[in-house]
């Protein structure tokens, strides 16, 4: 096979259509996520309030009640400027060319903005750290390979009962079906395909989509696949989206209660500076970028959770 060189081929007698790209853009999992509701957002961002539950029961009480205030308390969640990388055309690229640059220039720049959009919601709803009770954070206990501890079925129903102990509203039931929701990476995937293959015990409840291949649920949970997935340390914290991943780090399978979430991008501005505006070049130059304003995070700091590699 012919190796890719740096440069494009100037004259006519090319292929029309340009190579693909092998890039992951599976963002499907977004359609889970809770909406921001029109009327709390600001420029500041979304608004919230929240009621402590305080109420108690008595059972044969015979002291008198004593009316008590139910307090609230008052979050907001911010704004994040999303951006691309700006991308230059000359003119004299354009002409010489047997592709429309520029049409392909925003093609490139719609699926950056898509990639990178995915992987920052991703780092949003993956918990920072283990919080016992509310966010839990488990690794993995299986057999060694390439440097970590592959998922086990036993793993999957230990974190399905630390997400049961917490007692969420909405579960699986039949008006809202899809609550429990887990981004599973291509390497717990893997680790599940060899469990449920490699033993004659009960894994009916690992479901996989007969057509395409896809896992589909277990029990309660409605899993999503993607090749991205967030990184944790050695110790047990996330790292920051985009992070290089160093020794001892490793992947992550996120847990997230969709009730518990908030999803909105607005104000998508395409920016773009034709050509004919640049009186100082030789070959006049275009610029095109993305940019964005996106709210993504927990609503409350309860109902998320992960599922690690541990390290060999």
């Amino acid at each position: 096979m012919a190796e890719l060189i740096d440069g494009l081929y100037l004259n006519q007698y090319v292929a029309p259509q340009l190579l693909k790209e092998f890039k992951n853009y599976n963002d499907k999992f977004l359609a889970a996520l809770e909406s921001a509701p029109e009327g709390a957002k600001t420029a500041d961002g979304l608004r919230q309030n929240k009621l402590i539950n305080n109420v108690g029961f008595y059972v044969n009480n015979t002291a008198p009640f004593t009316a008590k205030s139910m307090t609230g308390k008052n979050n907001i969640i911010p704004w994040d400027k999303l951006d691309t990388d700006p991308t230059k055309v000359t003119d004299a690229e354009v002409r010489a060319l047997a592709f429309d640059k520029r049409a392909e220039v925003r093609v490139k720049q719609s699926q950056a903005f898509r990639i990178g959009t995915r992987d920052y919601v991703m780092n949003k709803l993956a918990p920072s750290a283990h919080v016992a009770g509310a966010m839990p954070v488990l690794r993995t206990t299986g057999a060694v390979a390439n440097g970590r501890k592959r998922l086990t079925y036993a793993d999957l129903i230990n974190f399905y009962a630390e997400i049961e102990a917490l007692n969420l509203i909405d579960d699986a039931s039949a008006e809202t079906p899809n609550s429990w929701n887990m981004i599973l990476n291509m390497e717990h995937r893997a680790d599940l395909m060899l469990d449920k293959a490699g033993t004659n015990a009960h894994r009916d409840n690992l479901e996989f989509d007969k057509d395409t291949g896809e896992f589909k649920r277990f029990y309660k949970l409605r899993m999503w696949e993607n090749n991205a997935a967030p990184l944790y340390s050695s110790t047990g914290d996330l790292k920051a989206r985009g992070s290089i991943r160093e020794a001892g780090d490793q992947f992550a399978s996120v847990f997230f209660y969709s009730p518990n979430t908030v999803w909105h991008l607005e104000k998508l501005k395409i920016l773009y500076k034709p050509e004919y505006q640049d009186t100082i070049n030789a070959d006049p130059t275009s610029e095109f970028r993305l940019q964005g304003y996106g709210l993504c995070d927990k609503t409350q700091e309860y109902g998320f959770g992960a599922l690690v590699s541990d390290n060999a």
